[in-house]
């Protein structure tokens, strides 16, 4: 044994996903994995193997390695007599020694509780392997690790050779038997007269007919199978009065609680009486049942113990019936068997007892439960009612408060109109407040749009004027395009300048090509068309045309920049144009300045009035923001208002809720009322129902006496009980619904005597709702006293009908018995039978008159 084969035996069972997982090896010497998982391969075979599930709460115990030993000895067994499909043999032909079942229960990690575990469990693998349908296991097997698999397939084959061995034997010693068989008698004669001289007498058992050796087998499987069957029995019965006891022990526990919560209510319960008398009466039946179970442990230890040497002279037999061993001894232990076979039998009536006994406390603990349900609907009851309690302590706090509230607003009522009055004209200036709210919300937002227009505007002017200011800084300076430079530089060689020229000179400065600013412009209008293109919010088809759009300007402003080179060579040439006029030689320009200054100055009082137009409008915006912080204000005044308003609303809400309170709190009153009257009523009535009970017993048994002693039949006794038993029945039926009837009668006269002295002052709506309530009630009343009455009736017809009846079988009966007794006597008197003389016939003759009599 090693450790890589124990971890291939826990993880093939694993592998069948067993209901506890098996993580150490000693964890298997319950045998509860080990039946659940053979189950699970042969279902027919370890029939309720997983069935019946743990025994209890109390398994877990030390004391209770009895029951796992007999679980292991069970399996053992099982795997013995387990029929394997040619050409493997069973197991019970195996040389392997008989596991050491004590010491795997309790101390599976020693070395020989170690080997018997694993010797169970290798078992286990050849007899899944060898089973009908071992496609599973060995799909179990192949679907593990190649280390597993091979321990696996060794511990297959140490089971094998263990049975060959055990096969070869086996044979050898029928060879055995045929040798002796073929020995001749005399031989066998001289060698008994060679050891004793005198000459034994003939015994019975020696004039029997030789019998195979496969006879004595077949009688020992029989009866190996037999006890097989006893046992499993008694450990199913061990079990039983395990779980039993276990429950008892619960139950127990649990009524000494409830007794003890009893003690503890005694004040406060209604009826102390009936509880304490039903709690002695389940204590009763509680030492009642610990004497049987006492009493049952007691007969099954002795069953065990019987059990136990039975198996060990099976054993004993099975070891010794391959030996060659005399015949006359074998048929003396067949004969021996055959007792131990009746002594099986007088067990197997003693388990039918046990049974019994078991239905017995099966049905004690069923008068347990139902005494605890009891007991725990009584607590269940108390717990109601104290929170019924304190949920009604609670409700009177909150009623007084909202009491002393409501004379409180009592009081102010007058001052409560005249906030009504002021409300409605708030309400009234508010509403108007919020129109004219919302006619400045549109100005205002109408006024910030004509702002921003206006701020737009006035940035484009101001881009506008700084352009211009530059172009005409340009101009002052004189940075004209080359041609326009060398124009000019020729007339002011020439030194003849007219106006028309200096038009036609400033004709062609506006017509020539684009100059510094104009290309500032287009630069700046490129930048925000790029902005544009950049944000967020521009769609995404736009993209592919904006990118070509650069790559426009890209060029533009490539050419642009060969054409800035230009200009500035132009400028220096100007320059020195420039230097060439300060020296007396240049043109007057003066007609052309003149008019850019005009031009500048119409722009400068364009920004002035764009100046006051901005400022004009910040002030309408200051007294807009002004009139809405007002407007808010207003709002927040209405709001606060309107909170009002809706408090006092809930107020009245809380009024209406806490008189509804009122009328639920004293219904739920009523309710405890009754429950705990139908508590008192259910307690006595269980008395009386007891009561009634054995009286009808004793009635039945005098019945029956008197029946059996006039001489009635027994099946005429049978229907004359039931009538009886069912005339019974239907007067307690009779008397609970005339009790219903007249609890119904009470409610209803209650009901309506509340309703005619009920004359408090209330409001209108709980008047109403109690009004309601009391006519549902009422309705709800009359619909059960209705359905009471024609149910009383119903049962009091068929009452009278049983009645009749049962007189009429009674006459019929009497009649019948009058009719037979009356034949009987004219038959003796019209044939007379002579007088017996003998002692036998005085003895008949005594009988039959002491029958006539009777």
């Amino acid at each position: 044994m090693s450790r890589q084969e124990q971890a291939a035996l826990m993880a093939w069972l694993n592998s069948f996903r067993p209901s506890r997982r098996v993580t150490a090896f000693d964890q298997l010497s319950d045998g509860k994995t080990l039946m659940e998982v053979m189950s699970l391969i042969d279902a027919t075979h370890f029939k309720g193997a997983s069935g019946r599930g743990t025994p209890g709460p109390s398994s877990s115990t030390p004391e209770n390695w009895v029951l796992r030993s007999n679980t292991l000895k069970r399996l053992y067994r099982l795997l013995q007599s387990f029929p394997a499909q040619p050409p493997h043999h069973p197991l019970s032909t195996s040389s392997l020694p008989e596991p050491p079942f004590s010491a795997i229960v309790k101390s599976p990690t020693s070395p020989d509780g170690a080997a018997g575990l694993i010797q169970i469990v290798r078992m286990c693998l050849a007899v899944g392997v060898w089973a009908p349908g071992n496609e599973k296991v060995i799909g179990k097997i192949q679907g593990l690790g190649e280390g597993h698999m091979n321990e696996l397939m060794k511990s297959i084959e140490e089971v094998s050779d263990a049975i060959r061995c055990a096969v070869v034997s086996v044979r050898c010693r029928a060879d055995d038997w045929k040798v002796m068989d073929t020995m001749p008698p005399e031989e066998g004669a001289e060698e008994e007269k060679g050891a004793s001289p005198i000459k034994r007498s003939p015994d019975l058992r020696d004039l029997r007919p030789p019998s195979p050796p496969s006879e004595v087998r077949v009688e020992r499987d029989r009866l190996s199978q037999e006890n097989d069957e006893l046992r499993t029995r008694c450990e199913q019965m061990i079990e039983q009065v395990a779980e039993l006891t276990t429950s008892l022990d619960e139950a127990k526990a649990e009524t000494e609680e409830a007794l003890a919560r009893l003690a503890a209510s005694r004040e406060t319960s209604s009826a102390p009486g009936a509880g304490l008398r039903s709690s002695q009466t389940a204590a009763v039946d509680v030492d009642v049942l610990r004497a049987d179970l006492a009493r049952a442990e007691d007969e099954l230890a002795k069953t065990e113990d019987a059990l136990g040497k039975q198996t060990n002279q099976v054993a004993e037999l099975t070891k010794t019936a391959g030996v060659g061993r005399p015949r006359a001894l074998i048929h003396h232990q067949v004969d021996d068997l055959r007792a131990k076979a009746d002594e099986a039998t007088k067990l197997k009536d003693q388990l039918d007892e046990y049974r019994h006994t078991a239905d017995r406390l099966q049905k004690s603990e069923n008068v347990i439960e139902k005494y605890k349900k009891k007991l725990e609907e009584s607590a269940g009851l108390r717990r109601e009612m104290r929170t019924l309690e304190e949920e009604n302590a609670v409700l009177v706090e909150a009623n007084s408060t909202l009491e002393g509230e409501l004379k409180k607003v009592g009081a102010s009522k007058t001052l409560l109109d005249n906030y009504r009055s002021q409300i409605e004209a708030l309400e009234r200036k508010s509403n108007d407040q919020a129109s004219q709210f919302a006619e400045l919300s549109v100005q205002l937002e109408a006024t910030r749009a004509q702002l921003l227009d206006t701020e737009r505007e006035h940035e484009r002017d101001r881009e506008e004027l700084e352009l211009h200011q530059e172009r005409v800084r340009e101009l002052e300076l004189g940075t004209a395009p080359g041609a326009l430079a060398r124009r000019a530089s020729k007339l002011s060689i020439s030194g003849k300048t007219t106006l028309e020229d200096e038009l036609e000179l400033d004709g062609e400065v506006e017509g020539q090509g684009e100059t510094r600013t104009d290309l500032k412009l287009r630069i700046r209008a490129l930048q925000r068309e790029l902005a544009s293109a950049k944000s967020p919010d521009s769609k995404g088809h736009q993209v592919s045309a904006l990118e070509t759009l650069l790559a426009d300007a890209n060029k533009a402003r490539d050419r642009y920049q060969a054409d800035y080179l230009e200009v500035h060579r132009g400028n220096l040439r100007l320059q020195a144009a420039l230097e060439q006029i300060r020296s007396g030689k240049g043109v007057d320009t003066s007609q052309t300045v003149a008019a850019l200054r005009q031009r500048l100055d119409e722009l400068m009082e364009e920004r002035d009035r764009l100046l006051d137009e901005k400022t004009r409008e910040e002030v309408a915006m200051e007294e807009a923001e002004g009139e809405l912080q007002i407007a808010r204000t207003d709002s927040l005044r209405a709001q606060a208002e309107q909170d009002t308003v809706a408090l006092q609303n809930r107020h009245s809400k809380l009024k209406e809720e806490v008189a509804a309170l009122k009328e639920k709190d004293r219904l739920h009153l009523e309710e405890t009322k009754k429950l705990l009257m139908e508590k008192v009523d259910l307690q006595s009535a269980g008395i009386s129902q007891r009561e009634l009970a054995l009286q009808r017993e004793r009635d039945f048994g005098d019945l029956r006496q008197r029946l059996a002693a006039k001489g009635v039949p027994q099946e005429t006794q049978q229907e004359v009980l039931q009538l009886q038993a069912r005339n019974a029945d239907l007067e307690s039926k009779v008397e609970a619904v005339n009790e219903e009837l007249r609890r119904v009668k009470d409610a209803q006269d209650q009901a309506r005597a509340q309703a005619a002295t009920d004359e408090s002052p209330r409001d209108d709506l709980d008047f109403g709702e109690a009004q309601k309530s009391y006519e549902a009630q009422i309705a709800k009343l009359k619909e059960d006293l209705v359905r009471s009455r024609s149910g009383a009736a119903a049962l009091e017809k068929r009452y009278k009908l049983e009645q009749q009846l049962m007189l009429s079988a009674w006459h019929d009966l009497g009649s019948r018995t009058v009719r037979e007794h009356v034949a009987r006597a004219g038959t003796r008197r019209s044939q007379p039978k002579p007088q017996p003389s003998g002692w036998l016939g005085r003895q008949r003759r005594w009988q039959e008159d002491a029958t006539f009599s009777r």
